[in-house]
């Protein structure tokens, strides 16, 4: 006669408590709430800068084509105006998040490369855009971590 085991009391996983997770906040509303005027003087440094960086990469662009690099360059200095921190914050705490935190200014420095060795046409200025945008929700969604 088969012998019947009795049911198991013990749970098969146990949970452990973590304790208080501290998150840094993120998201459209964080940054509306901390954002200062060094934010706006770092961006529109960073702006006039990376507009010189991609026409000059680009080489000849049409009145188009400026006119999408003029707004790429925005949309990466938004970006990397984020990593300067918020009054209040240390820089320490600002720039945690490790790859996740350097793939945004990786894409937003490094895509200037790419386009200079892209062929003639809108399709590169679209890509570039494209990088552009993720890198900024990127940051701007969620910046400290992955």
């Amino acid at each position: 006669m088969a012998q019947v085991d009795a049911p198991r009391t013990e749970p098969l996983i146990r949970a452990t408590a973590l304790g208080h997770v501290d998150v840094p906040a993120s998201g459209v509303g964080f940054w509306r709430q901390v954002w200062s005027r060094r934010h706006t003087v770092a961006a529109i440094v960073a702006a006039g800068l990376l507009f010189l960086l991609l026409v000059s990469a680009r080489g000849s662009a049409g009145g188009l084509e400026l006119a999408l690099l003029a707004v790429a360059a925005t949309v990466g200095a938004l970006t990397l105006a984020t990593y300067v921190p918020p009054a209040g914050v240390a820089t320490r705490a600002h720039l945690s998040g490790g790859a996740c935190a350097v793939l945004p200014v990786v894409a937003t420095l490094g895509a200037p490369v790419l386009l200079s060795q892209a062929a003639a046409g809108l399709a590169p200025v679209l890509v570039l855009l494209a990088c552009y945008a993720l890198a900024a929700g990127k940051r701007i969604t969620d910046h400290a971590t992955c």
